[in-house]
């Protein structure tokens, strides 16, 4: 795929993009941890969907708003640089990657309302055509309530499910 594939679930795209932050400064640390979590199933062999979500640079098939992806490294330690269509970057690092239990986890580099930032995907079979996607992350809220913030998160985790769902199940019907 070329990474134009986009996904809008009935509103306007949305993009974490937006919510970059121009300086370094970090205000988070003390703050409490918030944990969000999204559950979608995926009627596409566990295995094909577990190829595409552990492939750490074919993100842009699926996140919202990225147009190109890059890897430098590889395995434990990779960095993936996601570029937005007006050319903002997030940095992610891989922190674990376990082919056997079908999950991943991996850091936001990146100055965001998201501090200590860590997203894990996890696949499980539910059949020879079904598996489950838990896209989770826990962070420290900063520069805007943890309401929002989680609130925000979410909705990225979800458009972000459904856009992979998307893409799995097409041309299966």
């Amino acid at each position: 795929m070329d990474g134009s594939h986009r996904i809008t679930c009935g509103h306007r795209p949305f993009s974490v993009f937006s919510y970059l932050k121009a300086s370094s400064s970090r205000s988070c640390y003390g703050c409490s941890i918030t944990q969000v979590l999204t559950k979608i199933i995926i009627h596409a062999p566990p295995d094909a969907a577990w190829r595409v979500i552990g492939d750490f640079g074919a993100a842009c098939q699926y996140l919202a708003m990225v147009e190109k992806c890059t890897v430098e490294g590889q395995g434990i330690g990779a960095l993936r640089t996601l570029t937005s269509p007006d050319g903002s970057t997030i940095v992610e690092r891989l922190e674990t990657l376990d082919e056997a239990s079908h999950q991943l986890s991996y850091v936001l580099l990146t100055d965001t309302p998201f501090c200590n930032c860590v997203t894990t995907m996890a696949v499980s079979d539910l059949g020879p055509d079904q598996a489950e996607l838990v896209w989770s992350a826990s962070f420290q809220p900063d520069g805007l309530p943890a309401s929002e913030a989680l609130t925000l998160l979410e909705d990225t985790l979800t458009t972000n499910c459904l856009a992979l769902k998307q893409l799995l199940e097409a041309g299966r019907e």
